[in-house]
Formats: C-alpha cells, structure tokens, sequence
C-alpha cells in the first residue's frame, strides 16, 4: 500500500505523538492537531486518506467535529477513540458518522489493524450514489460450479408440473427457488401457497388450492400426514396444485434416521434440486453483495471496501445466504450511505480476514471454470491447447505479481524465489515488460 496522509487530532501531546510513530512506522505521513479549530483548519488545507479524532478536545467535542465534517466529507474514515468507554459514546459516534471506534488505553496492533483496514479503499474510488436496480425478479444468483445441477433441476421443474423437491441447508435459498420455479412455470398466474409442516396437523384429501403449493420442511410433517400426502399426491386428479416441498436434511440421511418416510420420498424424488451452502461458492459472494446492496437503492456498487468484501468471502456462513443478507442490511445501516469498511461487519465475520491464511474455498474454482467456459464455448472453433491456456493464466499471474512489486522483475524474483534469468525469460516469452532501471 503506498503512503497515505493520516490527520490525527489528539489534545494529549504524549498520545499524539506515539500515534504518529505508529502511523509513521505504518510508513504513512502523519499530521498532528491538538484542536478541534486546528483540525478543521489541516483539513480545509490538505487532502487526507483518514482521521483519528479523539472525542475529549479542548475547544469542542470530537463528536460536534466530526458532525460538522461530514457535511462536507460523508465518506473520509475516521477512526474515533476516548478514554470514556461508555454505551452514550459508543452510540454517540455511530450516530456522528464514526467509521470505527476504538477506547483507550489504544492497543497498538488494534489500532494498525484497524487502520489499515480503513486505508484499504480510497474513499475517492468509492462510487457516489446511483438509482437501485430496476429489475428485482426472484432469481438466484451465482454461476459456482456446484449450483449447475441446481440450475439444471430448477430449468426442469420450470418446463413441467411435476412434484420437486428442493435440498439444502438451512438459509442456502430454498423458498427461493421455489419461487422461481412457480414464476416460471405454468402456474406463474396463479397463487403461490407456502405451508410450514412443523405446524400442520391435519390434511384434507380435497385439499388442492390453485397455482403452487409449497410444503416447507418436509420432514417435520408428521408421520401419518406424510403417508396422507403420499397417497394425495399419488391419487389422479385432474386439477392438483403443482407441489414444491423443502428440506434441509440430505434424503439419505432424512430416511435413514426416519424422518420422511419411504412412500413420500418416492413420491418427489423424480426431480430433486440440490442447493449447495455458501461456503461452497464464494466465488459468487461479491455478485450476491451486490444484488443485496442494490436493493437497498440509493447505491451503485462496489460499495464494499476491499477488506470487508476478503471478510465476507473468508467467513463460512453457517447461516448461508439469509446469514449474509443480514450481515449486509447491518453493516449498510453502519455505514449510513457511504462505504462499508471492515468495522461495520460483525466481530465474527470482520475477524475472519485476518484468521484466515488461506483462499476462500471455492473462489478460484469457480473463477477459472468461468474462464474456461468462456475459452471453450464455441463448439465449432478448435479449443485452444493447454500451453495456451497456461500462458494466458501465467501472463494474468505474473502481469499482478510484477504490478505489486513496482514493475521490478528483480524485485519479483527475489520474492518469488525464482532466478531472475528464467523470470525474465518467462516475462519476454509472454510480452511482459518490466523496469529494473
């Protein structure tokens, strides 16, 4: 990261000045206010990347500060710290239009970490405001894959009014894509009915309401209901609702352990849609932020800075979809309209950046095999041979590699443990060029 310049406005000299070692030693540039007055005056003069404030000045509150700059400043981060830990300041500078907010006495990795966290985007590269997206179908999203046979099940219930029955863990998008499938399918003009079987208690043969009729958790529908609903849906009948049930248990294991009986089982299984959970397709997380972002309005996307989208694609997501989903409509909340930084994600899930040493799972899987497809989609053009498929991912490679390491070729190889003579050989045979002076 090249250096930024950080204002740090602190009244307690000794503080101040340890900070700007810290922030020095960070190998940024630091710019030390005592005052609120002062403050103003450094940002009205300069351009900063960020602001520490502190709350207890001299003249006014950091809090009244920082009410005033963001009229004029909503998106520059700024880091609020106090030695007065209390729930009123807390809220007080969540409501101020903090980024993040950190107590004294300052933990000095704490405060790298969250500050670099919030130099990680700059602020001017964030997008300003555009119009939410037009169209809000129910669709699911993704191209991981893992979600291919669901794509192919869910095309399939869609060209016919067969039975369904659509797996997967809990919050991965199961009423979701049953709902895709009713607006889709033949009966996209009729009522969609959903019916929680945790709470039914009996079933009526004469039962069939018009449209889709959805039976949520099949599995906690009581044994003689199940056998009820078997037969129901064996019996001809001219005009029955198309049916759509869920689960979140595998069906091996829903009929190993005797939770769906046999007879309902069969009476699905001739189309069943698997949904993978989350931690599966990471590769999809940004195009999943974005959509959630987008239905918020009032933002164009990418609002997430590049920390707090690492998070979000690290994080497993017990909760799935609906986990994230939430995640998002908090931390949107936090950022009160302007970039969502790391400290507007939940401990947990902030936390999994740095836990992680590791790739999401998933991510560069489904990167590539997008990729290939693409390489490959022309069934009437030759594919092209593996030595071009591996310098096309070696040039992509090394062009990031080189980039990260200012156009050095030396630099590069010393880090990559690589000789530099088959590193530049490597580099000429791929068209990449270099300055080593």
């Amino acid at each position: 990261m090249s250096s930024a310049s950080i204002l740090i406005i602190e009244d307690e000299h000794a503080l101040g000045t340890a900070l700007a070692m810290l922030v020095r030693r960070m190998g940024h540039l630091p710019t030390l206010a005592a005052t609120a007055t002062a403050g103003a005056k450094s940002v009205f003069e300069a351009d900063f990347a960020a602001i520490v404030l502190d709350i207890g000045l001299p003249d006014i509150s950091g809090l009244e500060f920082l009410r005033k700059l963001r009229k004029s400043q909503p998106a520059l981060p700024v880091l609020v710290i106090t030695a007065h830990a209390t729930l009123d300041h807390a809220i007080d500078s969540q409501k101020s239009g903090a980024t993040a907010y950190l107590t004294k006495p300052l933990d000095p990795h704490h405060f790298e970490r969250t500050l670099e966290g919030l130099l990680a985007s700059h602020p001017g590269a964030l997008p300003k405001p555009a119009a939410p997206p037009a169209n809000k179908t129910a669709t699911l999203i993704g191209a991981a894959p893992c979600l291919r046979d669901a794509f192919l099940g869910i095309a399939r219930a869609c060209a016919g009014n067969v039975p369904a029955l659509i797996t997967g863990p809990s919050g991965s998008g199961k009423s979701l894509a049953a709902t895709v499938i009713h607006a889709h399918g033949p009966q996209s003009g009729l009522p969609l009915v959903t019916i929680e079987c945790a709470t039914m208690r009996q079933w009526s043969a004469d039962f069939s309401p018009p449209g889709t009729l959805v039976l949520d958790e099949i599995t906690a529908l009581p044994h003689d209901l199940q056998s009820t609903v078997a037969t129901w849906l064996g019996a001809p009948r001219e005009k029955r609702p198309r049916v759509l049930a869920t689960t979140a248990m595998e069906p091996p294991a829903a009929l190993e352990s005797g939770a769906l009986r046999e007879d309902l089982f069969y009476a699905l299984s001739a189309l069943v849609i698997p949904l993978p959970p989350l931690r599966e397709r990471s590769g999809d997380i940004p195009a999943l932020s974005d959509y959630f972002i987008g239905l918020h309005g009032g933002y164009s996307s990418p609002v997430l800075t590049p920390p707090a989208l690492a998070a979000l694609q690290a994080y497993p997501w017990p909760g799935n979809v609906r986990e994230m989903r939430h995640v998002l409509d908090c931390a949107l909340a936090l950022g009160r309209g302007g970039p969502v930084y790391l400290s507007h994600l939940p401990p947990h899930v902030a936390a999994a950046a740095t836990n992680s040493g590791k790739p999401a799972p998933g991510e560069l899987d489904a990167s590539l095999t997008r990729w290939l497809d693409a390489q490959l989609a022309d069934p009437n053009k030759e594919p092209p041979a593996y030595d071009t498929l591996l310098d096309q991912l070696e040039s992509i490679m090394l062009g990031h590699l080189l980039g990260r390491h200012d156009q050095r070729p030396t630099r590069l190889a010393a880090a990559l443990r690589i000789h530099r003579a088959t590193l530049r050989q490597k580099l000429r045979r791929l068209g990449i060029h270099g300055d080593d002076g």
